[in-house]
């Protein structure tokens, strides 16, 4: 049964009809009628008048016998003009067809009027202007109008009389004329969203229909039966159709109309001249994400349900409502002025901030047809300052706007946290100053109700932050009142409430950078209520930290009168840790290590009281009086030999070592008694089978062996497992060294304690030679590893060299490798070695060795080679300023340091503001100075009465680099042997101290001097290739060991010329100078040739062989005297570029080929012969190859002496393993010669045979 129509709601609206003049004002208004002076109405105070309810009774009374009360006022019902509008409508098409059969008759007697001849100009303008199927619309035109008046009309059934549409007693009559009239409501308009049940346990059923046959039932009516409502559209109106409008003038259809009307519409050919189809509406964003910030895949963008509370944002352009929220969404909704909006947002944007993190780290990938990679760095950015605005929020908009910034700052980079680096700059534009301002505030809200979550949070924010440089570490300890804040809300609570982590923060800080340190000390007091607190039962962390602390203020000397203040603390301290001899906890074991590290600090501070900031801040006779020296004995006998007390160990040496330092300095007799009080408490240890030393000795030379075999390729597992042992034998050998008496007292009769000497040495050197190294750089942040292992190797040098049985050659020898493996920290060891090497450089042991070099005696007079310190020290410390701290503090170091913390890897590795590890060829580091000499720092500081010539540090420096050649290779440490490329650019800064000076006299060059001369030819001459008229090269056999990584000179000349000078440009200046000042010197001539080998690019040989073709002719070297480890490099690849080969080919024509001598010519015939002959192609297969082979063939035999022919036609040569060289390169079989032949004789007929017939047959 169809359902009854409903009725129309509310009628039409109507607009109320305006008069053309305003009424005039009533009686009752609040103006005046008079005339008014201003031209405005007068207004009327309310008490001059009538209320309104007197009014109102007056107008009844005097109206009541006028009132007409047998009827009702008539109210028009809405369904009278919805009928007239109908009406209306139906009456318009009558009239239009009246209007067009009017102009139709007006038409007709027009044309009727017309003659021939006009209504021919009409037609032909008309064809002219609309184009020849104009007569085809019209004729449809006609047709549809005509089907359109054969009886089309709109029936419609009466409709049910609305109830709202009768007329109601109750309206007042004066509303009877305002008709209001809206749309009326179509089924189409109602539009029905999907939804969850009102209750997922509550189902909606549909009774069951009631018996027939039940009496109870009561029937509420029969509904009446629907009206049909048919609806018969008309046609398209022939006055509805769009006529083909002109077309703007200019436009393809334009110029067709116009031009070529018989021409399709729309041609395939000229589609390329249309207007692209312009996009109705921007292709949806399909980066969307749900309420917890992940993001969605594209296809639950349409089939997610409206429940899940993803539907609450604007549609898309397109008008469809998707599920999930785009990024502006989210930011839109994080900014809301709602603040449970806001709070969504940003629990969206912790989602975010968590997933491009991860996209960031490679953990997760981009959705497809999102954003970019490059632009995850702008969304990140975009969260992050969305929460730094929000962190000072309270409740749980600034619980999200935390974790958004943690997730950014912490969350979104996997980093190795390494202790004592820093991890670089950050990459992204970072908002540190308003990010601090907002952490005080969301501290201070902290501090008033604590959340421990949101409280960790901050603290690993500012932890992170503090890890990346030392000037962020800066902008933190200098914001305002963010300390304070640090230490209200974290530190100054109840001891069971204090967080640890505030106190890893503070100790970052302080190993930032010396003033950050002086920053600190002042609140530095309030730690010492963890130090009072004993037994620091629940507090040994707190304790263990607040130590650590202390210990890092006293590497830079300061804040040591706290050892002074809490003496009586720390005295029970030491008790405690004393009296627990049972406990085995890892807590424990912290708090001894740190314990006794802080000990260590504080007596190298009162070692040199004048060291400390401010002086005499801690004094060695209070040192002695507290007993230190004693408490770190006692330690030693409550520790066993297992692994897990090793740290403790190591710590307890190192102690008692600084110990013995400071009485050697402030001790009677030089320490003496103390000495010989330690040894005897250590001795048994050392040298007894079962002492507790002797076995951790012992099992951390095991443990280190073992770990240093199965380094393989590393890791940074690996490294910590091998630093732990590391340090256990390190500072073993201090206390060693400690025990010793000072050196000036004479040869060492007997070893204060035994160690096990040759072990310790063997696996030094393995250390040394070890290809873990070549991992260190590529490292990143995790280089810092390698500290342990770098502080081994100097205290191993200070070791081997009070061992009787060590010469001083292999001292020599170890100190030279030492020294490239040292790392910034151990500057003061470095400067040591450095003067010592130097020291032991005199002409009688360079004389015994033969390693004078021909230096004459007055260079021995002026110091030898220790005119080279100023310049070498500068190399191991090229900066005053920022100075690392050492592994171990000395007294030496703790005025001078800048930073606990070692430079970023990257920065390490772009420039060199620390000059450890040192190069390799750091003995040719005076060099430098000389071609920088007005800008160098050296020679403004140099020492005074140092009156060494140019000429003199130039035979120095190439003199020592022969020494450290020589041991290195005799003592078989191939790592740090001088390689061919560096010998090659230490000689050509030789020969460039001649670039851009005036010298009138040639004598004055430094290169020719006979010294110099023969020490680069000494320096030269292991990296030469032995050659002659009846040997053959084998580069397996070379005169030095090589290096296992030989970098090529581009690399080697970065350490001198920096990143931003191309080694080519170094070599276009060599060549420059070359041509103007060399005077054909061999040994500048062969350094010409090493960057034109084939492994170079082909812009150093064009450079050599093109511009500067003059100077070939002054290039003499024999291939016996070419620096190269094997000729070959010169040789294969064989050359294919068109400018080198003409190069090669003119310098062979050019004159008979008399312009080149020795291997250049050898060079030029080698390619271009292996250009030409099949049988030595590389590429004879290549596109070209052959043809270029018939040019060059014809202009060597059209154009060359007979000399140049017999040469490329004769020539032979080896591709692999060995080079033969003249006269063995010209040697050939009958049977090459027989294919050569007919070559030829293919290629250039008769004509050409006869050049070569003589050399073939």
């Amino acid at each position: 049964m169809a359902l009854q129509q409903p009725p129309s709601l509310v009628g039409d609206v109507l607009e109320r009809t305006t008069t053309s003049k305003p009424p005039p004002h009533p009686h009752n208004s609040p103006f005046s009628q008079g005339p008014s002076k201003t031209g405005f109405p007068q207004a009327q105070h309310r008490s001059q008048k009538k209320s309104a309810f007197a009014r109102a009774r007056e107008a009844a009374n005097a109206n009541k016998d006028k009132r007409v009360i047998d009827h009702a006022p008539v109210v028009v019902p809405a369904k009278s003009s919805v009928i007239s509008e109908k009406a209306k409508a139906q009456d318009e098409p009558q009239m239009e067809d009246d209007w067009r059969a009017q102009m139709s008759r007006e038409n007709e007697l027009r044309v009727g009027a017309m003659s021939e001849k006009e209504r021919e100009e009409e037609r032909t303008e008309i064809l002219e202007r609309f184009g020849p199927g104009i007569g085809d619309l019209l004729k449809k035109v006609r047709e549809a109008r005509t089907s359109k008046s054969s009886g089309h009309s709109l029936f419609m059934s009466a409709p049910i009389p609305s109830v709202l549409s009768t007329p109601s007693s109750t309206r007042p009559a004066s509303r009877a004329s305002k008709q209001l009239r809206f749309a009326e409501v179509m089924p189409s308009d109602v539009h029905v969203y999907e939804s969850a049940p009102s209750s997922p346990r509550k189902k909606a059923l549909a009774l069951p229909p009631p018996d027939a046959d039940d009496p109870d039932v009561v029937s509420l009516g029969t509904l009446a039966p629907d009206v049909s409502m048919e609806l018969v559209l008309p046609p398209p109106d022939a006055a509805d159709v769009p006529m083909d409008l002109e077309p703007e003038e200019g436009t393809p259809e334009y110029i067709r109309r116009r031009f070529f009307p018989s021409a399709p519409a729309h041609n395939p050919d000229l589609a390329w001249m249309e207007d692209p189809p312009s996009s109705s509406a921007p292709p949806p964003d399909l980066l969307r994400f749900d309420l917890s910030g992940n993001p969605l895949a594209a296809p639950l963008h349409s089939s997610l349900p409206t429940h899940l509370g993803l539907h609450h944002h604007a549609p898309d352009a397109d008008g469809m409502q998707r599920a999930g929220y785009t990024l502006s969404d989210v930011f839109t909704t994080a900014h809301s002025s709602v603040r449970a909006q806001r709070v969504a947002g940003m629990r969206m944007l912790a989602g975010v901030a968590r997933w491009v993190g991860a996209v960031a780290r490679g953990d997760a990938d981009l959705l497809p047809g999102t954003i970019k990679p490059t632009e995850i760095g702008d969304v990140k950015a975009r969260v992050l300052a969305a929460g730094i605005g929000a962190l000072a929020e309270r409740g749980a908009l600034g619980v999200h706007a935390v974790e958004v910034v943690w997730e950014c700052v912490v969350g979104s980079e996997e980093v190795s946290l390494q202790e004592g680096v820093e991890l670089g700059k950050k990459e992204d534009d970072f908002p540190l100053k308003q990010l601090l301002s907002q952490i005080v505030a969301a501290l201070t809200i902290q501090s008033e109700s604590p959340d421990s979550s949101t409280s960790s949070r901050i603290l690993a924010i500012l932890d992170r932050l503090a890890r990346h440089t030392n000037e962020i570490t800066t902008e933190i300890v200098s914001a305002h009142n963010l300390i304070t804040v640090l230490f209200r809300t974290f530190l100054l609570t109840d001891p069971s409430t204090a967080n640890p982590a505030a106190l890893d923060l503070l100790i970052t800080l302080a190993s930032s950078t010396r003033s950050n340190a002086q920053l600190l000390t002042p609140p530095a007091d309030a730690l010492l209520r963890f130090v009072a607190s004993l037994p620091p039962e629940g507090s040994a962390v707190l304790l263990t930290k607040t130590l650590i602390f202390y210990k890092a203020l006293a590497e830079y000397g300061l804040y040591a009168h706290v050892a002074s203040t809490a003496h009586m603390q720390l005295a029970a301290v030491a008790q405690y840790l004393v009296a627990q001899e049972d406990n085995k906890s890892k807590d424990h074991n912290a708090l001894r290590v740190a314990w006794l590290r802080a000990l260590e600090g504080w007596i190298v501070c009162a070692t040199d009281p004048h060291a400390t900031t401010p002086e005499h801040d801690i004094l060695w006779s209070q040192v002695v009086a507290w007993g230190w020296g004693q408490d770190v004995l006692a330690m030693r006998e409550r520790l066993s030999a297992e692994e897990e007390d090793w740290e403790t160990w190591a710590a307890v040496w190192r102690a008692e070592s600084a110990w013995l330092e400071g009485a050697r300095v402030n001790g009677v007799r030089g320490g003496e008694a103390e000495r010989l009080a330690c040894v005897a408490a250590v001795k048994d240890g050392f040298e007894g089978g079962e002492g507790g030393e002797h076995r951790v000795v012992g099992g951390a030379l095991s443990a280190f062996a073992g770990a240093l075999k199965d380094f393989g390729t590393g890791g940074v597992v690996k490294i910590r497992l091998l630093s732990r042992s590391v340090l256990v034998l390190a500072a073993a050998m201090r206390l060693w060294l400690a025990c010793l008496p000072p050196a000036a007292d004479g040869p060492l009769s007997a070893p204060p304690f035994s160690l096990p000497f040759s072990r310790l040495s063997d696996l030094c050197a393995q250390l040394v030679s070890a290809p873990l190294w070549i991992g260190m750089r590529k490292s990143g942040s995790g280089y810092v590893l390698y500290r342990p292992l770098a502080h081994l190797l100097a205290i191993y040098l200070r070791f081997s060299q009070r061992l009787p049985d060590v010469s001083q050659d292999a001292c020599m020898a170890q100190a030279l490798s030492v020294l490239t493996r040292l790392m910034p920290g151990e500057e003061e060891c470095a400067v040591r070695a450095v003067e010592e090497l130097l020291g032991l450089v005199t002409p009688e042991w360079a004389a015994a060795r033969g390693l004078t070099g021909g230096v004459p005696q007055d260079l021995w007079d002026r110091g030898g080679v220790g005119i080279l310190k100023p310049f070498l020290v500068h190399a191991v410390h090229p900066r005053e300023e920022g100075l690392v701290g050492p592994w171990c503090a000395t007294p030496g170091s703790i005025k001078h340091v800048a930073t606990l913390r070692l430079p970023p890897a990257a920065s390490m590795q772009r420039q060199r503001d620390h000059g450890l590890p040192l190069r390799r060829d750091w003995t040719l580091s005076p060099l430098d100075h000389l071609l920088r000499s007005g800008t160098s720092p050296v020679f403004s500081n140099l020492p005074a009465g140092w009156d060494a010539s140019e000429v003199d540090v130039t035979r120095a420096a190439l003199l020592l680099t022969k020494i450290g050649r020589e041991l290195t290779s005799r003592y078989s440490f191939t790592e740090f042997v001088l390689s061919r490329e560096e010998a090659v650019f230490g000689c050509m800064k030789v020969f460039m101290l001649e670039h851009g000076q005036s010298h009138g006299d040639s004598s004055e060059e430094v290169f020719r001097d006979a010294v110099v001369g023969r020490l680069m030819n000494d320096l030269l001459a292991p990296y030469t290739v032995p050659a002659s008229s009846s040997a053959v090269t084998d580069p397996s056999s070379p005169v030095v060991p090589s290096p296992p990584i030989q970098p090529n000179l581009e690399d080697v000349a970065i350490g001198f010329l920096g990143t931003g000078t191309p080694f080519y440009q170094y070599y276009t200046d060599f060549v420059a100078l070359y041509d103007a000042i060399s005077f054909a010197h061999p040994t500048f001539a062969r350094l010409l040739l090493p960057p034109t080998a084939m492994c170079y690019a082909v812009d150093y040989r064009r450079h050599l062989w093109n511009d500067f073709a003059h100077v070939l002719k002054s290039v003499r070297t024999e291939p016996g005297d070419v620096v190269a480890g094997d000729l070959g490099e010169y040789l294969w690849p064989v050359e294919t570029d068109a400018q080198m080969l003409g190069a090669y080919l003119r310098a062979l024509v050019r004159s008979g080929g008399d312009g080149l001598h020795g291997f250049l010519r050898m060079v030029a015939v080698h390619h271009v012969a292996c250009n030409v002959w099949p049988d030595l192609r590389e590429n004879g297969a290549a596109v070209g190859a052959e043809e270029r082979a018939e040019k060059l063939v014809r202009v060597v035999l059209d154009q060359g002496e007979m000399q140049v022919v017999r040469d490329v036609v004769l020539y032979r040569q080896v591709g692999a393993g060995r080079v033969r060289v003249p006269p063995d390169c010209f040697e050939l079989s009958e049977e090459i010669k027989r294919e050569r032949l007919g070559y030829v004789e293919r290629v250039g007929g008769v004509g050409l045979v006869g050049r070569v017939e003589g050399l073939l047959q």
